[in-house]
Protein backbone atom coordinates (compact mmCIF):
# COMPACT_ATOMS: atom_id res chain seq x y z
CA UNK A 1 0.00 0.00 0.00
CA UNK A 2 3.09 2.55 -0.63
CA UNK A 3 0.84 4.11 -2.83
CA UNK A 4 -1.49 5.15 0.34
CA UNK A 5 1.58 6.68 2.44
CA UNK A 6 1.45 9.63 0.98
CA UNK A 7 -1.97 10.22 1.98
CA UNK A 8 -1.58 9.38 5.66
CA UNK A 9 -3.23 6.67 7.73
CA UNK A 10 -6.99 8.05 6.34
CA UNK A 11 -6.30 6.59 3.05
CA UNK A 12 -6.20 3.02 4.39
CA UNK A 13 -9.83 3.44 6.05
CA UNK A 14 -11.90 1.25 4.51
CA UNK A 15 -14.59 3.24 2.89
CA UNK A 16 -16.70 0.88 0.81
CA UNK A 17 -17.94 -2.77 0.87
CA UNK A 18 -19.88 -4.10 -1.13
CA UNK A 19 -21.16 -7.54 -3.36
CA UNK A 20 -22.39 -7.53 -6.10
CA UNK A 21 -25.85 -8.69 -7.03
CA UNK A 22 -26.59 -7.66 -10.44
CA UNK A 23 -27.26 -10.68 -12.60
CA UNK A 24 -27.25 -8.60 -15.89
CA UNK A 25 -24.33 -6.47 -15.06
CA UNK A 26 -21.00 -7.09 -16.94
CA UNK A 27 -17.33 -6.00 -16.62
CA UNK A 28 -16.59 -3.23 -18.58
CA UNK A 29 -13.89 -1.57 -16.80
CA UNK A 30 -16.21 1.22 -15.58
CA UNK A 31 -16.11 0.53 -11.49
CA UNK A 32 -19.98 2.07 -11.27
CA UNK A 33 -21.09 -0.97 -13.21
CA UNK A 34 -18.39 -3.66 -12.36
CA UNK A 35 -18.84 -2.87 -8.64
CA UNK A 36 -22.35 -4.98 -9.51
CA UNK A 37 -22.08 -7.85 -10.62
CA UNK A 38 -22.88 -10.98 -9.58
CA UNK A 39 -20.55 -12.79 -7.49
CA UNK A 40 -17.93 -9.27 -7.51
CA UNK A 41 -16.86 -7.77 -4.09
CA UNK A 42 -15.80 -4.09 -3.94
CA UNK A 43 -13.93 -2.58 -1.32
CA UNK A 44 -12.78 1.08 -1.51
CA UNK A 45 -10.06 2.57 0.71
CA UNK A 46 -9.91 6.05 1.56
CA UNK A 47 -12.30 9.36 1.38
CA UNK A 48 -15.70 8.77 2.20
CA UNK A 49 -16.95 12.02 3.24
CA UNK A 50 -19.18 12.42 -0.21
CA UNK A 51 -21.40 9.63 0.41
CA UNK A 52 -22.17 10.07 4.08
CA UNK A 53 -19.18 9.28 5.96
CA UNK A 54 -16.88 11.28 8.62
CA UNK A 55 -13.53 10.28 7.07
CA UNK A 56 -11.96 13.06 4.70
CA UNK A 57 -8.55 12.25 2.98
CA UNK A 58 -7.42 13.52 -0.73
CA UNK A 59 -7.51 10.05 -1.89
CA UNK A 60 -9.96 7.12 -2.84
CA UNK A 61 -9.62 4.23 -4.03
CA UNK A 62 -11.74 1.40 -5.71
CA UNK A 63 -11.13 -2.23 -6.53
CA UNK A 64 -13.51 -4.84 -7.43
CA UNK A 65 -12.41 -8.75 -7.12
CA UNK A 66 -13.73 -11.37 -9.48
CA UNK A 67 -14.37 -14.53 -8.31
CA UNK A 68 -13.69 -13.71 -4.65
CA UNK A 69 -14.62 -16.19 -1.75
CA UNK A 70 -15.86 -14.42 1.33
CA UNK A 71 -17.45 -15.28 4.71
CA UNK A 72 -19.31 -13.43 7.02
CA UNK A 73 -19.26 -14.01 11.04
CA UNK A 74 -18.19 -17.57 10.04
CA UNK A 75 -20.75 -18.12 7.18
CA UNK A 76 -19.64 -18.95 3.42
CA UNK A 77 -21.25 -16.13 1.46
CA UNK A 78 -19.90 -16.30 -2.12
CA UNK A 79 -17.41 -19.22 -3.09
CA UNK A 80 -15.69 -18.82 -6.49
CA UNK A 81 -17.53 -15.95 -7.79
CA UNK A 82 -20.85 -17.77 -6.65
CA UNK A 83 -23.29 -15.83 -4.64
CA UNK A 84 -25.01 -19.14 -2.43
Amino acid sequence: MNILNKYGKKAKNIAEFGIGTNDQAIITGFTLEDEKVMGTVHIAVGDNSSFGGKVEVNSHLDGIINKPILFIDGEKIIYSGKLL
